[in-house]
């Protein structure tokens, strides 16, 4: 999920990795808290991840894909930008 490949221009295959969707959200989240990623419930439980990927993978003619995707997981509202960045703005207990 997290790797991509891409046609060099002998017909060979290289590999370029880069962090999925659901890392990224796992990193900035762990980061903001300074726990362990773990504290939180499965991202899948609000979400599908795959789908995620899915939406900001570049499109068959390989031009990138913009626009943002937003949900409540883990006490936040996590934003996913086109780029890949993940934007976190914590939920106010009073809201709900």
């Amino acid at each position: 999920m997290g790797e991509s490949n891409a046609n060099t221009p002998g017909g060979n295959q290289s590999r370029a990795t880069r962090p999925s969707i659901t890392v990224r959200i796992q990193e900035a989240i762990a980061a903001r808290e300074q726990s362990e990623w773990s504290d939180c419930p499965p991202l899948y439980d609000v979400v599908d991840p795959d789908a995620l990927e899915r939406l900001f993978a570049p499109t068959q003619a390989g031009t990138e894909r913009h626009g943002t995707v937003t949900f409540q997981y883990c006490g936040y509202q996590v934003t996913i930008n086109s780029n890949r960045t993940v934007d976190l703005n914590p939920i106010d207990a009073s809201d709900g």
